[in-house]
């Protein structure tokens, strides 16, 4: 799955929106999360965009029953 994501880093806050969306992220946070995918019990899969200034300076995944 991260390698689905991996070519969001180094872009820019628009680039991303237009790519996958603005979800219920606050365009100036430094963090964003979507919701990417379930597991077979139901736990969503979530992905973490941390941005360093203007540029997604890294990616994460986790799981969750909760909600992004």
């Amino acid at each position: 799955m991260r390698e689905k994501f991996k070519h969001l880093l180094g872009k820019t806050r628009d680039e991303i929106t237009k790519e996958i969306g603005d979800g219920f992220n606050f365009h100036d946070n430094e963090v964003w999360t979507y919701e990417v995918g379930k597991t077979w019990i139901g736990r969503r899969i979530i992905l973490s965009i941390k941005f360093k200034g203007k540029n997604a300076s890294e990616i994460a995944f986790y799981k969750s029953f909760r909600k992004c």
